[in-house]
């Protein structure tokens, strides 16, 4: 399951393992997306991946209303987010499983595994329903 670019293959293990994960420099301790051979910030080149939290916040979003990409013609229109992570410190771009009146910035959304119109499965984020958002 680790095909394509190697950077991304402790983020591709990581979903095989149902986690979310992005890389923290050993040296810095940053956590950082997306995925380098060496940190951002210090140059340090020893890195680990780690899990990130379920959960994150909708930094801002855009609707797909035309693609070339490969079984995703079908989708179209669909929302695609920037996902704030503030406990890492980073913010990652996902398809949203919602659609896009419902959506607002700032609200919470939480992540899962849904099958992907392109093959294999992908991460997908949804708004965490209110009665859930005070717990």
């Amino acid at each position: 399951m680790t095909e394509g670019h190697p950077d991304l293959a402790g983020y591709r293990e990581g979903l095989a393992a149902g986690e979310l994960r992005a890389q923290r420099c050993e040296g810095c301790a940053r956590t950082f997306w997306p995925p380098r051979p060496a940190c951002p910030r210090c140059g340090c080149p020893d890195t680990a991946w780690v899990r990130l939290p379920d959960t994150g916040e909708l930094f801002t979003w855009t609707v797909v209303a035309h693609t070339r990409l490969e079984g995703f013609q079908e989708e179209v229109p669909y929302p695609v987010g920037m996902i704030s992570v503030p406990e890492a410190g980073i913010r990652m771009i996902g398809r949203i499983g919602a659609p896009a009146a419902d959506l607002e910035i700032g609200m919470p959304v939480r992540w899962g595994l849904a099958e992907s119109p392109a093959g294999g499965r992908q991460p997908v984020w949804t708004p965490v329903p209110a009665a859930r958002r005070d717990r």
